[in-house]
């Protein structure tokens, strides 16, 4: 299988072709029959065979079968394609205007897209996209970013691994602020739930997301920009163990998911994204609801100072230079002051859908 060369764009100039190496940032002159085999391959999304390209490559630029096949060798010597042992698919990501080209075995490739559709864009031929490649050796698979192994994990462990790095990709990427919330629309507004870890974040999001016109945007992350808006990044949401009993009713498909390990050591079940937030209209008006641990299982819910909201987001939010700019103190400030605040205690999953619903 052969692919595009990684950090290589070509683009004609008048009768000539510049290669860009985007790693070294160096520009290079290549021929036509260069920078006709890396866009051809470039539109194939998920690369293309040798035999298949050579005999395409002699037919379509009049070369005897040999010298084909040998400008391909030397081409993919030069880094201009890159050769894929075995059988391996590719597809691509977006992550707050980044994006990474996700090159896999064939028997991850569809499991994969699966849960990362919310987040999943179109091959675009001649964009730049950073790699991240998953490789198969035996039982175990390797993973690689910028050429550089990221550690072997067993199959139970190689899609919370995947999810990890790329939500740190994430957190490098240009931004205001990052929340540690979930966010979910139900009709026509907006629910972001924030709270400590354990205390049931995601469990409730994808409960009252179960609901008709509910949709769950992000379960982990989600981005506030400079006018206050929020945005969810709808990477596949983790459920611990012990909330995939208390799911059944919402979410039936939890039961038969895959069993996966965390690095922490917990189990969980993964619950693919919706939809990226950029997608849908925007919310009529936005509702913050703060979850306290909840010892004693009742039910409640009370209004919340936009002051107490504010300081508990602020708690665990990211900023990309890990300090609260003027702009970014700005932005939540919008976002709270704006949204109708509540603390809650979750007691019975059921009724705790109920009294958000109708809210």
């Amino acid at each position: 299988m052969l692919l595009p060369g990684r950090d290589i764009l070509i683009a004609q100039l008048g009768d000539a072709f510049a290669l860009l190496n985007c790693q070294e940032q160096r520009l290079y002159e290549v021929d036509s029959l260069a920078a006709w085999t890396w866009q051809h391959v470039s539109n194939c999304a998920a690369g293309i065979g040798w035999n298949q390209l050579s005999a395409q490559f002699s037919s379509e630029c009049k070369l005897a079968r040999p010298d084909a096949e040998a400008l391909l060798d030397r081409y993919v010597g030069l880094g201009i394609l890159r050769a894929c042992q075995g059988s391996a698919s590719i597809f691509a990501v977006a992550l707050n205007g980044s994006r990474w080209m996700i090159e896999c075995p064939d028997v991850l490739s569809a499991e994969l897209k699966q849960l990362f559709r919310g987040i999943a864009i179109p091959m675009e031929p001649g964009c730049r996209h950073e790699h991240l490649v998953i490789r198969l050796n035996a039982d175990r698979y390797e993973l690689t970013a910028a050429g550089k192994s990221i550690g072997v994990l067993g199959r139970a462990e190689i899609i919370p691994a995947i999810k990890a790095f790329l939500t740190e990709a994430l957190l490098q990427t240009d931004f205001t602020l990052a929340l540690h919330a979930a966010l979910l629309r139900l009709g026509d507004r907006q629910l972001l739930i924030a709270g400590a870890p354990g205390a049931g974040k995601t469990t409730l999001a994808l409960a009252l997301s179960a609901e008709n016109g509910g949709s769950l945007l992000g379960d982990d992350i989600v981005i506030v920009d400079e006018k206050g808006a929020l945005r969810g990044i709808p990477f596949p949401a983790a459920v611990k163990r012990g909330s995939w009993t208390l799911l059944q009713t919402f979410q039936p498909g939890v039961t038969s998911c895959p069993t996966y390990v965390r690095s922490d050591g917990k189990e969980v079940r993964f619950i693919p994204g919706d939809i990226d937030s950029d997608h849908i209209a925007p919310a009529r008006s936005t509702t913050m609801i703060f979850l306290r641990q909840n010892v004693a299982r009742r039910q409640s819910l009370s209004k919340m100072s936009p002051l107490l909201a504010f300081q508990r987001l602020l708690t665990e939010a990211a900023a990309p230079t890990r300090r609260l700019t003027d702009q970014a103190f700005a932005a939540l400030s919008k976002a709270v002051n704006i949204s109708g605040v509540y603390e809650m205690e979750v007691g019975p999953l059921g009724q705790a859908v109920e009294i958000i619903r109708d809210l």
